[in-house]
């Protein structure tokens, strides 16, 4: 691993371990807290502050305490006790004391909402991103809401052009279309590529981006040995090939929808995630049925058996899971309707479109043209389609209860009705004999449920199940009680023959239910707006002004943003008596889309190269940074279309590129020229995801295998212990994967953060998984038959760990070492440098 051509080796390391390690935390990318400003602070602002806190009120007479909050230097300057917020430091505050309720008391007429204040918080965290009086954002757009054009030029919603590749000198360079447009603009700047990587940082570097996963030594070796032109060819191939591949581009993906397995409880959606990725499934079809894939039809490809008793098939149903995952707060039900369809857009606009179409909730968007009309008439599909049972709990609020269909053919259907058609009648021939013995029936049934609940008490793990669980038990304890006293004064018979008969018939009853097919339930979208809302029916919605439930203006037809399907479009409730879901479907998917290839195009790109080619890979719109290599962008996206959307035929073209295939080091010169690698001289350095670093622990412990052959009904791609597999539950911080800047399941992340801090070097040397993956090795490697000689150990060791052999100096300090020490310490010494958590 280099740095400015400066080797990082063990040796560094080992002279280092009892340093303190620095921290430096990385701050999100400032795009995120614009757009957490624009959809979140800025419309409270408005709603509860500009009222006595702005220049309105300031000429009005009415400004309060000297406070404006309609400017970014009214916040910082504050008023009478001094600034209002300190960028980066919410416990310092004042605005979230006053919030709080802990200092003042803001606003006077009540507290706001929990939510509502975290948001808060986290703006100023992140440094109160505030694009309000700054020079360096754009200009917000006038306050009546018109598509300019200049809003039309805007490059994202330009159709993707089809310019041919440009001229360069270096022609040979090239190994494909895309590296012209590279090269050409390396020769623009007056710069050059760089020299190829050497076999081992290549295979590593790329078996990593294609599987989340290290090459094996015997992958290596082969790779080193093969000599023929097409050698690394075959290695994507077979990469790609790989059922890991689905394992780490679906955690990817999921990264951008908010998955958490507390919502997709049977795990369904995210297997069918992976299958969707190994199976290389068009992306326009995987978009499609994500939407409305409940809404679509079973091909006639499609065995029966996988067609669900409502046509569509069992793909399609599951896939819509990605709409479950919406966010919401456990609020009035009418409220909590609101937020998750404005949960669903944020999902939709952001990981499909690449535009932050959720800022329009309360008012035009300040920068995209997208009006609020552009907003509530998508919103109107999605309040046409529900996820939420509808359920209440306490003080009338919405459940987080959500739809979950059984995966079940029409065949298995018509089987469970016949079957529960048996079971009716026989419960009727129950009832009859029953009638004839009421008392010792009763009595029967009651001891039945009693025993029945009381097992389900001790299984209780909640305090309100348990309440509700002894509150039943003592509701029939009492009954029972009664029957046994009336027993006693009226002497009837407590066990008379007919009881036998109903027990004989209950049998019956269990056996027929065993007959029944059983399948997983995933959670899903449905049609119809959520029972018993404001927007329960199918129709179109009205705007919420200021985006409050209980403000509703004019009533907008369900259509797409003017901005890129027209301001001509034909309302969606003329053209179907569905949501509308299908449509939008068919719309995003849409060759003739100008956003949905590139971003997705980007979103491989960035996962390829660690940065995208736009940077901000969820914000397409003038907030977001502009392409570094535009033309390259639509060549590649005209590509993607042109391959049946085949994300495996764009990953393998992009492996196969010399852009691709650079090595990552950088001169201190061309790092000075160029040091965000805008051009591309050179492959961008990264560290292992929170996934690939735990990963690759637990395959050097070999902890994965193992546990795949005791869980045989696991497949070679769902290995259990693959980190992917792990339990990622909202109502709970995985702390381990928080400190390598893991996976968020409340949020939509458009591209991990890297940050430096001291837990991730404490980690690395105290954590239970790296001792006992340095312990397993050990023991491996000191009982492995085939290594007779310490140099061997060595070689193998840097190779599992590193994916290179060792060099002579590195062999002498290692020898060195585990001579004074182990061969355990030394193996864990070697998987804290940083050439084991980063790839180049």
């Amino acid at each position: 691993m280099n740095i400015c051509g400066q080797p990082i080796r063990l040796l560094t390391f080992i002279g280092a371990l009892t340093a303190l390690v620095s921290s430096s935390a990385a701050a999100e990318a400032p795009d995120a807290g614009l757009a957490l400003f624009e959809k979140s602070i800025r419309p409270v602002l408005v709603q509860h502050c500009y009222e006595c806190h702005s220049a309105a009120a300031a000429a009005k007479g009415k400004l309060q305490a000297g406070l404006s909050l309609d400017t970014k230097q009214g916040l910082l300057t504050g008023g009478e006790s001094g600034a209002a917020i300190v960028p980066g430091n919410a416990a310092k505050s004042l605005l979230i004391g006053a919030l709080k309720f802990e200092s003042y008391e803001m606003p006077p007429k009540g507290r706001l909402p929990p939510s509502v204040i975290a948001d808060f918080v986290k703006w100023v965290e992140l440094g109160a991103p505030d694009p309000r009086d700054s020079t360096a954002a754009p200009t917000p757009r006038r306050a009546a809401f018109q598509i300019s054009a200049e809003d039309r030029q805007h490059w994202s919603f330009q159709p993707v052009s089809s310019a041919p590749p440009p001229a360069v000198k270096d022609s040979a360079w090239a190994k494909d279309d895309l590296d012209r447009y590279v090269l050409a603009k390396l020769e623009q700047v007056g710069n050059r590529p760089g020299e190829p990587a050497n076999r081992y940082e290549l295979l590593r570097r790329t078996t990593f981006a294609l599987t989340g996963l290290p090459p094996t030594p015997e992958e290596i070796a082969a790779f080193v040995a093969d000599e023929s032109s097409d050698a690394f060819e075959r290695v994507v191939n077979r990469l790609l090939d790989s059922p890991e591949f689905g394992v780490q581009w679906g955690r990817r993906w999921l990264d951008g929808v908010r998955y958490a397995d507390n919502i997709d409880k049977s795990g369904e959606y995210r297997r069918w995630v992976v299958r969707a990725f190994n199976s290389d499934l068009p992306y326009d079809q995987f978009v499609k049925l994500q939407i409305a894939g409940d809404l679509i039809p079973a091909d006639e490809s499609i065995p029966a058996e996988r067609v669900h008793s409502s046509g569509a098939s069992f793909d399609g149903i599951t896939a819509t899971g990605m709409m479950s995952l919406a966010v919401w707060e456990q609020v009035g039900r009418d409220l909590a309707v609101a937020e998750i369809v404005d949960s669903q857009i944020d999902l939709v606009g952001r990981q499909l479109l690449g535009l932050t179409v959720a800022c329009a909730r309360c008012h035009d968007h300040k920068f995209d043209p997208i009006s609020a009309h552009d907003y509530y008439a998508m919103a109107g599909i999605f309040f046409s389609s529900h996820i939420a049972t509808g359920k209440l709990i306490a003080d009338a609020r919405l459940a987080t209860e959500l739809i979950e269909v059984p995966l079940l053919n029409a065949e298995q259907v018509a089987k469970n009705r016949q079957l529960d058609a048996v079971v009716a009648e026989t419960e009727k021939q129950i009832a009859t004999i029953a009638k004839k013995v009421p008392q010792a029936a009763r009595l029967a049934a009651v001891t039945t449920q009693l025993a029945d609940l009381e097992t389900q008490l001790k299984g209780a793990k909640t305090a309100a199940s348990k309440k509700s669980l002894t509150d039943q038990i003592a509701k029939l304890k009492t009954e029972r009680e009664k029957l046994l006293k009336d027993q006693q004064s009226n002497g009837w018979d407590q066990n008379p023959p007919e009881l036998q008969e109903i027990a004989a018939l209950r049998t019956e009853i269990a056996e027929l239910r065993k007959q029944k097919v059983t399948a997983p339930a995933v959670v899903a979208i449905a049609e119809g707006g959520v029972p018993g809302s404001n927007r329960e029916k199918i129709g179109d919605a009205p705007i919420y002004l200021r985006g409050e439930y209980q403000r509703e203006g004019e009533v907008v037809p369900r259509r797409f943003p003017a901005i890129l399907a027209g301001e001509k479009q034909a309302s969606l409730g003329t053209q179907t008596k569905q949501s509308g879901r299908r449509e939008l479907a068919e719309w995003i998917a849409s060759a003739d889309n100008p956003l949905t290839a590139r971003v997705m195009v980007n979103r491989v790109w960035q996962q390829m190269f660690n940065k995208g080619l736009v940077r901000t890979a969820d914000n397409f719109g003038r907030l977001g940074e502009r392409p570094t290599h535009p033309e390259l962008l639509d060549h590649l996206a005209q590509r993607f279309v042109a391959s049946g959307w085949s994300v495996k035929h764009l990953v393998r073209d992009i492996a196969l590129s010399a852009t691709f295939q650079q090595t990552s080091f950088v001169s201190p010169e061309a790092a000075r020229l160029d040091p965000d690698n805008l051009a591309l001289a050179h492959m961008n350095r990264r560290r292992l995801t929170y996934e690939e670093l735990r990963d690759s622990l637990l395959r050097l412990g070999k902890q994965v295998a193992e546990d795949a052959e005791a869980k045989p009904i696991a497949t070679s791609s769902e290995m259990p212990r693959r980190t992917m597999y792990e339990a990622l539950d909202r109502r709970k911080t995985d702390v381990t994967a928080a400190i390598f800047d893991g996976p968020d399941s409340k949020a939509i992340v458009p591209a991990r953060a890297e940050t430096t801090t001291a837990p991730q070097a404490l980690f690395l040397l105290n954590s239970p998984l790296v001792i006992d993956a340095s312990k397993r090795l050990a023991e491996q490697l000191t009982k492995d038959s085939s290594l007779s000689t310490d140099d061997q150990r060595l070689e193998r060791l840097w190779l599992l760990t590193l994916g290179r052999p060792p060099d002579p100096e590195e062999v002498k300090t290692a020898q060195g070492y585990v001579a004074d020490h182990s061969w355990e310490r030394f193996i864990q010494a070697l998987l804290g440098t940083n050439e084991f958590s980063y790839l180049d």
